[in-house]
């Protein structure tokens, strides 16, 4: 078993969470904006992600042979890429703002503010998940080497 290949999996981890943080506080800072700069509304972004490997036949495989756990062969996620939403524009009505329509409307993107933040814990949990695997994994190959020094 490689333990260095959990420091392989858990920073992956970190990137893609981290991705994902950018993107959320993205989304809730754009939240309330009727018009970007070329004068059309802010779409919601989300991240796309997958994994490495269809590695997981190859885990069962394993421990159905009994020969254990193989880490280097653990799928690791990665980002594919940032997509803009297609859900409509949320309609809100505030007749005094400037880009409100002959209703009083205003066109504000699909970004529910609440749910964003429901993201933003996920996404801090997850990647202290990860920090927590990679700072445990760290601490056993100290403890491993400490061992030989004590001899």
């Amino acid at each position: 078993m490689n333990l260095f290949s959990i420091f392989d999996v858990s920073s992956a981890g970190m990137s893609v969470e981290q991705t994902k943080l950018a993107v959320a506080a993205s989304n809730i800072a754009n939240s309330r904006i009727s018009k970007s700069e070329d004068g059309a509304p802010f779409k919601p972004l989300s991240v796309s992600v997958r994994s490495t490997s269809g590695a997981f036949r190859t885990i069962a495989a394993g421990l159905a042979a009994t020969e254990g756990l193989d880490v280097s062969a653990l799928p690791r996620p990665e980002v594919v890429g940032v997509v803009a939403s297609d859900a409509p524009p949320r309609l809100v009505y505030d007749p005094g703002h400037p880009d409100a329509n002959a209703q009083g409307f205003v066109a504000l993107p699909a970004v529910d503010p609440i749910t964003s933040m429901l993201d933003l814990i996920s996404i801090s949990r997850s990647y202290e998940a990860n920090i927590r695997a990679f700072d445990i994994t760290r601490s056993l190959i100290q403890r491993t080497l400490d061992i030989g020094k004590t001899r």
